[in-house]
């Protein structure tokens, strides 16, 4: 039986097709945003980012590749595709060196900092005059910004500079607008012309006075001249204004005259010349009294006091007004006085006597016949004796038509009291000393009449507060209250800490910043790596997670604790070579400190970018070998992921 042949066929993956990546917008996105990158059509796809799907999302700047299985089972890898983020812009500040002031001409560089992929516009007074780099000099004067834009907007300069160039200031003089001559009190306004970004100075006599405006109030003698000064130079005035103080004559001196009702009374003055006077009924403004013009001057009759004033002039200027009072009194009539209160009281106690109030008298009072107060109608009697009162003026006196007589009985001293606290709400001892058991009355508050029952010892004990509050403690002793005392029942709050870590989780020999509050002092435990620990916010630089404990205290002593942990993180430290020879010398790839990242993963690929070695709870074990054999000596590539933390990556040699 003749055998039939059967035929072998091969597929060769020599001529494998190599994928393409296309996306569905720009390469370059916006932070925030993102591409999606769509592999060319086949069986498989393998991204390097380790997804298998045929599209994928990206958000992150990167390199970006795929790997197609055809039908025919070939692998085709494809080009990279490089995403960009282009971040916001930030808005700018401009900066300059040279002046923002220059005479006649000159021109000024700006410069804003460079933004990756930002255009600069520039713009004079709104108008734009430059977009080729980010510097700029100008040679015109006028307001410059600077607008910033790339693919995801535009900002504006958060300033603007003005750009000004001077002239040199033409000849000007000092204006007067008014009389150059005035009498003492009297001023006139001198005046320059104005300009702008100009510093004025004016003199007198050709010393510095005080003045920057383009004005200036003169009130004194003197020459007048200004200056002018900008970039240009400083300009001197052409001419000045001579301005003359006219002296006020030396005011007269004048007594009060006294007198009794409805009688003319003849008031004197001294210090000028007759026909010099000028007598006035009021103190600024009118006319001088006809035909009064001598050193004396007769009021006519006068029911009331009336105060007058005089001056003197010599021709030009007249002296300041003195005011001289023509004062009317009338012999007091007989007063009456009465008590406000009751006439027999404790020490310590006061009853008012008083009278009518009468006008332009004085008021005397008497104690058992004797000057005791004066001054007021009313007096505070607050010792034992007999009162009256006498009225008296320039015109009699008249003692009162009644007498009182007063009685004061002595008071034991004012206890003398401690305060008592509580940290929180709670009982409060409070005490006092002064007085004899049951002479001690003690009040809830400092006017009402009723007494704390049985509150008459020397201590005594509150009832739970929950805030701060005061009693009022007081001595009776033989009818007589001292005045009652205040004692304080301070109800402290107790103090509630917080405290909070900059970094929840730190890298070993990073620091972070711890933070305090809700006290008045601060105790971080345990100190070791802290700064301060008596600080609010210490900087700590602990050598391994670490829990501080942060104690508050007020300013009235109460306390409050609570903790924060830092994780320390230790770092990673992944060599680059191994040797797995058998000589018991770095026979295994050995990640230092890698045991603190139990979920961290380790990949190892070929520089084929095949998967050779991959393991998660990595423990310094790979040998060099793959499926059980020994790897040659080359260069393999490492991805080691830490899930929600970093990603490392980097070459690995194999040595001999």
């Amino acid at each position: 039986m003749e055998e039939t042949p059967y035929a072998l066929q091969v597929t060769s993956c020599s001529s494998a097709v190599k994928p393409k990546i296309s996306l569905n917008g720009p390469s370059t996105i916006c932070t925030g945003g993102s591409v999606l990158l769509t592999a060319s059509a086949g069986k498989s796809y393998k991204w390097n980012t380790g997804a298998t799907s045929r599209s994928i999302t990206v958000t992150q700047p990167g390199e970006y590749t795929v790997e197609v299985v055809d039908e025919n089972g070939c692998v085709g890898k494809s080009d990279v595709v490089l995403v960009q983020v282009a971040g916001k812009l930030k808005a700018p500040r401009i900066e300059y060196t040279e002046p923002l002031i220059v005479c006649e001409k000159g021109s000024l560089k700006m410069t804003v900092p460079e933004q990756e992929g930002a255009t600069y516009v520039w713009k004079k007074d709104g108008v734009p005059v430059y977009d080729k780099s980010n510097e700029y000099t100008a040679s015109e004067a006028g307001a410059y910004t600077v607008e910033l834009s790339n693919f995801c907007g535009y900002v504006r300069s958060s300033n603007k500079v003005e750009f000004v160039i001077q002239e040199p200031v033409t000849a000007f003089k000092v204006e007067a607008a008014g009389d150059l001559a005035f009498c003492k009190g009297g001023s006139v306004k001198l005046s320059l012309p104005m300009y702008k970004n100009m510093t004025y100075a004016w003199f007198k006599d050709g010393k510095p006075i005080s003045g920057t405006s383009h004005e200036l109030i003169a009130d004194e003698a003197g020459m007048y001249t200004a200056e002018i000064t900008n970039m240009c130079g400083t300009f001197r005035s052409s001419t000045g204004q001579q301005v003359e103080l006219l002296e006020l004559p030396k005011p007269p001196t004048a007594e009060n005259v006294v007198g009794c009702t409805k009688k003319t009374l003849t008031l004197q003055a001294t210090g000028g010349k007759s026909g010099m006077y000028r007598w006035y009924t009021a103190e600024k403004g009118g006319a001088p009294i006809a035909g009064a013009d001598g050193p004396s001057f007769t009021t006519p009759v006068l029911s009331s006091s009336t105060t007058y004033y005089v001056a003197v002039t010599n021709g030009q200027c007249e002296s300041e007004r003195v005011a001289v009072k023509a004062i009317i009194n009338t012999k007091p009539e007989m007063p009456a006085i009465e008590a406000k209160g009751a006439l027999e009281f404790c020490e310590g106690g006061a009853v008012e006597l008083q009278s009518a109030v009468y006008k332009d008298l004085d008021y005397i009072w008497l104690r058992d016949g004797k000057e005791y107060a004066s001054g007021s109608n009313t007096l505070h009697a607050t010792e034992s004796g007999v009162y009256t009162l006498k009225l008296q003026n320039e015109c009699g006196a008249t003692l009162s038509s009644n007498s009182i007589k007063v009685k004061v009985w002595p008071a034991p001293d004012a206890p003398v009291t401690h305060d008592g606290i509580s940290c929180g709400p709670g009982k409060v001892m409070l005490a006092a000393i002064g007085g004899a058991a049951g002479e001690y009355r003690w009040y809830q508050d400092a006017t009402s009449e009723a007494v704390i029952p049985g509150a008459t010892a020397a201590a005594f004990e509150t009832p739970v507060l929950q805030s701060s509050r005061t009693y009022y403690v007081s001595v009776v002793r033989n009818g007589c209250e001292t005045e009652r005392v205040p004692v304080q029942a301070y109800v402290y709050p107790v103090p509630v800490a917080v405290a909070s870590v900059q970094d929840l989780e730190i890298d070993s020999g990073q620091s972070t910043q711890l933070f305090g509050s809700g006290g008045g002092s601060y105790s971080w435990s345990p100190a070791h790596g802290l700064d301060d620990p008596t600080s609010a916010t210490p900087v700590a630089t602990p050598d391994q997670t670490t829990r501080y404990t942060l104690t508050v205290q007020n300013e009235q002593g109460c306390e409050d604790t609570v903790s924060v942990v830092v994780e320390v993180r230790q770092l990673l430290v992944i060599p680059n070579a191994f040797s797995p020879n058998g000589d018991g010398v770095n026979d295994t790839w050995e990640i230092k400190n890698i045991e603190y990242y139990p979920q961290a993963r380790v990949e190892i690929y070929n520089r084929w970018g095949n998967l050779i070695f991959d393991r998660t709870s990595y423990r310094s074990e790979w040998d060099g070998t793959y499926r059980g054999a020994a790897l040659p000596v080359s260069t393999y590539f490492y991805v080691i992921t830490v899930p929600g933390k970093a990603k490392f990556t980097g070459y690995l040699n194999i040595v001999n």
